[in-house]
């Protein structure tokens, strides 16, 4: 039992607290009963040791009780794994060791209270231990005497201090060029230049990118591929860079997205393309002879020339960063979950054995991403968090860690810092540093020209049928407002965790619907009154469902939206619902059909297909789907006031524009090319809209994106 200075363990997002005989996790009070607690106690107590049942069995119960032992010690086992969100079979915090007993696996920190004495000071960090799956009892006495002679008032210090973790001690800006960094899978260094991309995909076109890891000017790869979507790596020779070109295969969410693979000669040379394959990301082996590479669902092996395809292994999710580990025997990637709005890091073996997320406390930060090995393998390198509380953290190989919360974080803010990678000397670390901007601009078709539009919005409109009011979301913070159409009056409609998007205005004014993309969770549609209130889930909860496109019928009673189902990516089809009774059916023959629009007169729905390849037409009064157009990767479509035109956002051979498709005769003509139109690489940022007047509405990059160095030290 632990000693009475001992006021608390931690480990991972728990804490047990002796004195007040509760656990918490993240400080919120967790329910458990008596007799599992003592169990955990007396783990958390000896970490790393093997804990007897026997043990266990004097301390439940005493020697003149008579109970079902095994039954009961099992049954608080069980409990206790529950409340810890642990498993038996894949265990991170209690492994159950055969005929013996139980063994708590995880790094356990220990709160101590000091006692009041006048002998010399030690430092804070002497006050609490770090006990570890290899610590024997010994050093936790030794650790509760140690305390005892500690000088300082009574107080409890937590500090945690791991030998030899890095530190940041300077941060430098390497490009100042306003361009933006395609990441996760930026930047890449051979240990002399920087090699990443710049330029927006569906833009100008991206390219590569080189620079010195001191800084300076940067300059172009001479190169033939029109279009680079991402640098997944370079040869461990450092004479290739292996990288995804051409138009990203995927869902408009560009989640899944996957590109041509190919490997491009440095410091130029001819490219050539891997097979015919499409990889979502990809990485060569530590001896360069062969690739793995990532497709949708599923981890691949092949050689440098796209033969002898082989599978590795079944995968939870999309995937991005792939990384072998130093000494080639694992691989780490992170999964990307719901639209890209979640991810956690993942790891396997390189025979495709032991696949298991990398940290046992994913709820707690439901992105992860970007992870990089140091060059030695000493340190690895990622990513948490999103927006404001977004990080860069780092853990120790080796050292027993399991979960993101107990990693050490190594920066944070005012800036965006992501996509992490060493330097080859291991005394810098190369990451993105990002403040996303967006301003409203408006495409004048009579005149042909951009100009801003209500610059004091910043994000996605939508109008009130008499054009007098506005609701807008404004950008990156995702909340929801209304205003007249001058942007004056406004009022916010929506606070955190809610995060709002496609705000539709009720025909008659009285409500706004709404799309709530809320981190890790399924996107539900939501309605609130436009002079302000709660809003209100309009669709119930249904388990791996997500919901989008809200459109008003103009009756006013029903919404038109598309559902998806998350455990199949490909099942998704629209559907209409009455607002005050809730009744919900499915449009006929609407399968693989998503992005649904209401005609002004509500005689037609307007849908682009799941492939993105082609936009349908529904007519109300027949119940018949049509063929409206055809052409490359179609997102964002909307109607023109007048019911004649449906506006859409086209991506092809690298570059993006807006087209028109006239309902009458089913003609095609270009609105306008974005080539020369910077946008941000987000899904949200791809928005188009109209005017009352039909003019385009488009959200303009305004971004500071830049390659900073974080030089390190460390303890």
């Amino acid at each position: 039992m632990p000693s009475d200075n001992v006021t608390a363990y931690r480990f991972g997002v728990f804490t047990l607290e002796i004195r007040a005989h509760e656990l918490r996790k993240g400080g919120v009070r967790l329910k458990l009963q008596e007799q599992p607690r003592e169990v955990l106690l007396r783990l958390l107590d000896r970490p790393g040791e093997v804990v007897g049942r026997e043990e266990l069995r004097a301390a439940l119960w005493r020697e003149d009780t008579f109970v079902d032992f095994e039954n009961g010690l099992n049954t608080a086992i069980k409990r206790l794994r529950e409340s810890l969100g642990d498993s038996a079979d894949n265990p991170i915090f209690i492994q159950t060791i055969p005929r013996r007993g139980y063994r708590f696996l995880a790094p356990v920190e220990v709160v101590l209270e000091s006692a009041t004495t006048n002998l010399p000071k030690k430092s804070a960090a002497e006050s609490v231990g770090i006990y570890r799956p290899s610590t024997l009892v010994k050093r936790s006495r030794l650790l509760a005497v140690v305390a005892v002679g500690i000088a300082a008032i009574a107080t409890t210090f937590v500090v945690i201090r791991s030998p030899h973790m890095p530190h940041v001690v300077n941060t430098v800006r390497l490009t100042n060029d306003g361009k933006s960094k395609i990441t996760p899978n930026v930047p890449v260094t051979d240990g002399v230049h920087l090699y990443f991309v710049e330029g927006a995909p569906w833009g100008a076109g991206s390219r590569i990118a080189q620079m010195s890891v001191m800084g300076g000017e940067t300059s172009w790869i001479q190169t033939s591929l029109p279009n680079i979507l991402s640098i997944y790596a370079i040869s461990p020779d450092r004479s290739e860079l292996l990288v995804s070109s051409g138009i990203a295969v995927g869902s408009d969410s560009g989640s899944d997205a996957a590109g041509e693979l190919w490997v491009q000669p440095l410091p130029a040379g001819a490219p050539h393309r891997v097979g015919n394959l499409l990889a979502a990301s990809a990485s060569w082996t530590p001896d360069g002879k062969h690739i793995v590479f990532a497709d949708h669902h599923a981890l691949w092996s092949t050689s440098r020339t796209g033969d002898g395809i082989r599978k590795i292994a079944d995968l939870p999710g999309v995937v991005r960063s792939l990384r072998f580990s130093p000494d080639g025997k694992r691989i780490r990637f992170f999964v990307i979950h719901q639209k890209a709005e979640s991810g956690s890091i993942w790891e396997i073996n390189t025979d495709g054995s032991h696949l298991h997320p990398l940290f046992a406390d994913a709820i707690e930060f439901p992105f992860q991403c970007c992870g990089s090995w140091s060059t030695d393998g000493k340190f690895f390198y990622f990513q948490t968090g999103r927006g404001q509380g977004q990080s860069i953290r780092a853990i120790r190989e080796g050292s027993g860690y399991s979960t993101a919360s107990a990693a050490t974080e190594l920066i944070s803010g005012p800036l965006r810092f992501g996509a992490p990678v060493p330097s080859a000397d291991g005394k810098r670390l190369f990451v993105v540093g990002e403040e996303p901007r967006v301003e409203l601009f408006r495409y004048q078709l009579r005149t042909g020209h951009f100009d801003p539009f209500l610059p004091a919005l910043a994000g996605p409109v939508d109008f009130s049928r008499d054009g007098k009011l506005i609701t807008y979301v404004s950008y990156p913070d995702m909340t929801l407002w209304r205003s007249r159409a001058d942007g004056s009056e406004r009022i916010q409609l929506t606070f955190s965790p809610v995060r709002a998007f496609q705000p539709r205005w009720s025909p008659g004014g009285e409500q706004i619907a709404f799309l709530n993309v809320a981190v890790n969770q399924p996107w539900k549609i939501y309605v609130v009154a436009s002079r302000g209130g709660n809003p209100r889930q309009l669709i119930p909860d249904e388990k791996n469902e997500s919901d989008a496109d809200p459109g008003w019928m103009p009756d006013g009673k029903t919404i038109i939206f598309s559902k998806s189902v998350e455990t199949d990516r490909a099942h998704v089809s629209i559907y209409r619902t009455n607002v005050e009774t809730g009744e919900t059916v499915a449009i006929p023959h609407s399968d693989d059909l998503f992005s649904s629009r209401v005609s002004p007169d509500g005689r037609y729905i307007a849908a682009l297909r799941n492939d993105q390849m082609g936009l349908m037409l529904f007519d109300v009064s027949t119940g018949q789907w049509s063929s409206l157009a055809r052409g490359g990767q179609l997102n964002y479509n909307d109607w023109s006031h007048d019911g004649n035109f449906v506006y859409v956002r086209e991506n092809h051979a690298g570059a993006a524009e807006v087209v028109r498709v006239r309902v009458k005769d089913h003609s095609k003509e270009k609105v306008v090319d974005l080539r020369d139109f910077p946008q941000l690489n987000d899904v949200f940022a791809g928005w188009i809209g109209l005017t009352p007047d039909d003019d385009l509405l488009l959200l303009r990059d305004r971004s500071l994106q830049e390659i900073y160095a974080l030089d390190l030290e460390f303890h």
